[in-house]
């Protein structure tokens, strides 16, 4: 009996050893696709805005910032004594200035008319007031600029640019200077070893004219 018994253990102590339980890992399903197509450092499954532009300073969810860029010129119309008469060497200028509130449809432009501090200072407001109104018209009358995105504002003798009596300081400070801005979106770039020679190049100088 002791002995059938002793045969039956040894059966089954063979039969356990004999079963190999496998500890391969199941392969693991991937769920999300964290290819980045752009190169952006995004992940396409975590990447809300696939478009952005190549090289763009992105977020987290690989959507670029956006900041706003001002552009202004300014133009510098000077007159006679007591005049608001344009004279017409200064037309090719106001046409340039029209020109570039074509390029800039959203632009708004403001027109100062100063004076010299010869004069009465209520006539001065008047007069610097009718230098600005001016160019308004011509700009609108000749060149089509809507009436609404000028504006036009006299200020007298009171931001004279030179404080002299003599009639070279007076001549100087009979002006009109129109200041037109721009504002365009524009998109952050990521800093390269190239950035700063690249932005050498975007500054632009042509003497009445600057851009900024």
């Amino acid at each position: 009996m002791n002995y059938i018994m002793t045969i039956m253990l040894a059966l089954s102590i063979s039969a356990c050893s004999m079963q190999v339980k496998d500890m391969t890992p199941e392969p693991t399903v991937q769920k999300f696709d964290l290819a980045d197509s752009e190169a952006d450092g995004v992940i396409n499954a975590r990447d809300d805005c696939s478009d952005s532009l190549s090289g763009a300073l992105v977020g987290n969810l690989g959507c670029g910032f956006d900041h706003i860029e001002k552009e202004s010129r300014t133009l510098r119309v000077n007159f006679t004594n007591g005049s608001y008469a344009v004279g017409n060497e200064f037309l090719p200028e106001i046409k340039q200035l029209s020109d570039f509130m074509n390029e800039f449809p959203s632009a708004n432009l403001t027109i100062e008319g100063h004076t010299s501090k010869q004069g009465a200072n209520w006539f001065n407001n008047i007069l610097s007031q009718d230098r600005a109104q001016s160019i308004k018209n011509i700009l609108v009358n000749t060149y089509n600029i809507e009436q609404a995105r000028i504006t036009a504002i006299g200020y007298s003798s009171n931001k004279l640019i030179v404080e002299g009596d003599d009639e070279e300081s007076h001549a100087r400070n009979r002006r009109i200077i129109a200041v037109l801005s721009s504002h365009k979106s524009a998109t952050d770039m990521k800093w390269t070893i190239y950035s700063v020679d690249q932005a050498a190049g975007i500054s632009n100088h042509d003497g009445k004219y600057y851009q900024q």
